[in-house]
C-alpha cells in the first residue's frame, strides 16, 4: 500500500511540474503579455503607419506596399517597442513582400492580403477582447525552447461541454537577441495538426 501511495505522489508531482513553466519560460510568456498591454496602450500609434494603399479610384485596388512608410514603421519598432527585435522586423518584411506579390498577382482583389485583420494581435477582434483571450487564467501555456529560439503555445480555455480535442491553439515565435527574449513574429493560430 505504501508503494502505491508513493507512486501516486511521485506521479502527481511529475504531472504538476510538467504543467508549470520554469523561470525562463515564464519570462517568454510575460514578454508576450507585456507586448499585448503595450499594443493596447499604443494601438493608435501602431495603426498610424500607412503601410499600403490602393492605387485605384478612392484608394481601391490595385494595392501596393508603401516601402518608405514600412521603413518608418521598422524605425518605430526599433526605438519604441522593446518586446520585438530584428527577427520580428525580418518576419514583418517577409510578410509585406508576400502581400506586395499578392497585390501584383491579383490586381482586382478587393481585400488587401495581409492587412485585412489586426496584424499584431492576430484576429478580427479589438485588442481589448484579444488581450483577454490570450491572457485568460483558464488557458494552457507551453514554451518549447531550443537554443536561442522558442515557441510560446497558447491553448485557449475550453467552453462548457468541450473536450481537449476542441481546444484551439495559437503560437508566438521568439528569439533571444542580446541576451533577451524577443518576439520573432506575431501570434498565429496553429493548424489542425498542431503545427506552426
Amino acid at each position: 500500500m505504501k508503494k502505491y501511495i508513493l507512486l501516486l505522489l511521485l506521479a502527481s508531482y511529475g504531472f504538476s511540474s510538467f504543467a508549470q513553466l520554469n523561470k525562463e519560460q515564464e519570462a517568454i510568456k510575460k514578454t508576450f503579455f507585456d507586448f499585448l498591454k503595450f499594443y493596447q496602450k499604443n494601438e493608435t500609434k501602431f495603426n498610424q503607419f500607412r503601410l499600403y494603399k490602393g492605387t485605384g479610384k478612392e484608394n481601391n485596388p490595385p494595392f501596393k506596399v508603401l516601402w518608405t512608410e514600412v521603413e518608418k514603421y521598422f524605425a518605430y519598432l526599433r526605438k519604441s517597442v522593446p518586446y520585438v527585435g530584428e527577427a520580428y522586423i525580418k518576419a514583418e518584411r517577409a510578410h509585406f513582400k508576400f502581400s506586395d506579390s499578392c497585390f501584383k498577382a491579383d490586381k482586382e482583389e478587393i481585400m488587401p492580403v495581409g492587412f485585412d485583420y489586426d496584424r499584431w494581435a492576430g484576429g478580427q477582434e479589438t485588442i481589448d477582447y484579444t488581450i483577454q483571450w490570450y491572457t485568460s487564467p483558464k488557458n494552457i501555456y507551453q514554451v518549447d525552447i531550443t537554443g536561442n529560439t522558442a515557441i510560446l503555445k497558447i491553448g485557449s480555455e475550453l467552453w462548457e461541454g468541450a473536450t481537449e480535442a476542441d481546444r484551439s491553439w495559437s503560437f508566438v515565435p521568439f528569439t533571444k537577441e542580446k541576451g533577451k527574449w524577443k518576439m520573432a513574429d506575431n501570434v498565429y493560430p496553429m493548424d489542425d495538426e498542431g503545427e506552426e
